[in-house]
């Protein structure tokens, strides 16, 4: 007997998803009102039709699947968005992600200084130029700069 993987069970979820919201959007929402059109289920209950048509697809696609494997550099990966988070709350998102990109490249990418400094220079600027200054988004500060 085969495994059942990761993917089946996904697959199940959001098809107990789409079954949920397609009932919402019939029962309770409504689908359509003659002379005034949809109503507020219409969307939802469309949206869950394709989640739910993607899902079987997916549920189908899970046995013919062969076992995943699992590289060891994929754990980089999550190690570097635990850093960013716990770095975010240290020190705010920009610095970290700063960190996080240099780190990125000169440990994994393995980039020569040169490309790393001008690639890094060109990011920061474009990043904080857009949105920072531009749209003038609000970015996390972290303690260390809340104290300051």
């Amino acid at each position: 007997m085969k495994k059942i993987s990761c993917r089946f069970w996904m697959g199940i979820a959001t098809l107990a998803m789409a079954i949920v919201w397609i009932y919402l959007g019939i029962s309770k929402y409504g689908l359509w009102k003659e002379g005034d059109g949809p109503l507020s289920g219409f969307f939802p209950v469309v949206v869950a039709v394709v989640l739910a048509c993607a899902s079987i697809f997916t549920i189908r696609q899970s046995f013919k699947e062969e076992a995943p494997v699992f590289e060891k550099q994929a754990i980089y990966v999550i190690a570097g968005i635990c850093f960013v988070l716990a770095g975010t709350w240290l020190v705010g998102l920009l610095p970290v992600l700063l960190i996080f990109y240099i780190g990125w490249l000169a440990l994994i990418e393995r980039m020569p200084v040169k490309t790393i400094i001008i690639a890094t220079v060109v990011m920061t600027a474009i990043v904080y130029g857009t949105f920072a200054v531009w749209l003038k988004v609000p970015f996390p500060e972290g303690l260390l700069f809340e104290m300051i």
